[in-house]
This record gives C-alpha cells, sequence and structure tokens, in this order.
C-alpha cells in the first residue's frame, strides 16, 4: 500500500469512517480511506474509442460498456485533443461558412421583409 498523494510506502491504519478502514501517511500526514484509483479503468477508455472509431454509435457503446453517452463522447473528445490537431485553412484560402439557420430563423418569424433583404 502507498500514500496516493506522496507515494510513499510507510503508512499506518489510522481508525475507521463509515465502516472502511482510513489509512495516514508517515511521510507528508495525508489521510485516506480509498486504495483504487477512481474512475474508469484505461482499457475500457481505449476500448470505447476504438468501437467508435469503427462505426459504432456513442448509444450502441455506452449500452455495450455500461456507462453514461456522455462519458463516451469525453473520452473521445479527450482523445481527440490528445492525439490530433484542430485543421487550420491553408493560407490564403477563404472560409465558408453557412447561414442556412439564420435564414430559416428570419423566414419563420417574418420579423423582416425577405425580398427586400435578398435584393
Amino acid at each position: 500500500m502507498s500514500c496516493p498523494r506522496c507515494k510513499h510506502e510507510h503508512c499506518v491504519k489510522n481508525g475507521k469512517v463509515e465502516g472502511k478502514q482510513r489509512h495516514k501517511c508517515k511521510s507528508c500526514g495525508f489521510q485516506f480511506t480509498r486504495l483504487t484509483p477512481k474512475g474508469y479503468p484505461l482499457q475500457l477508455r481505449i476500448l470505447s474509442v476504438f468501437l467508435y472509431c469503427r462505426g459504432l454509435s456513442m448509444n450502441a457503446i455506452a449500452n455495450m460498456l455500461s456507462v453514461s453517452t456522455p462519458t463516451i463522447l469525453r473520452w473521445i473528445r479527450q482523445f481527440g485533443m490528445q492525439h490530433t490537431q484542430p485543421p487550420e485553412p491553408p493560407e490564403g484560402a477563404v472560409v465558408v461558412l453557412e447561414l442556412d439557420e439564420m435564414w430559416h430563423y428570419l423566414k419563420k418569424t417574418k420579423v423582416v421583409d425577405l425580398e427586400s433583404f435578398v435584393s
């Protein structure tokens, strides 16, 4: 057993909390009850990203691995941020944005006369 904070090996028992054994590090004085790391295992995260890259949906992966869909999304985003760079347009290129949603909003609300707006 080692201290989660300083990784020192000399820890002693220090009472119980809610039925769990508490430990104290003799080096840094840190008190802890958890002996295993928090979170999901790394193998599960890697498997979820692999399955997503193979074409499975996030919902299907979440159901297979018994985790939530936002957790799968967070793992995929973390993997993407660590292993790829966001694409940048070539120098001198024009970036085209579609304002299709704005067009539908203006058409639906009829705030502006569209014929005079387009002309």
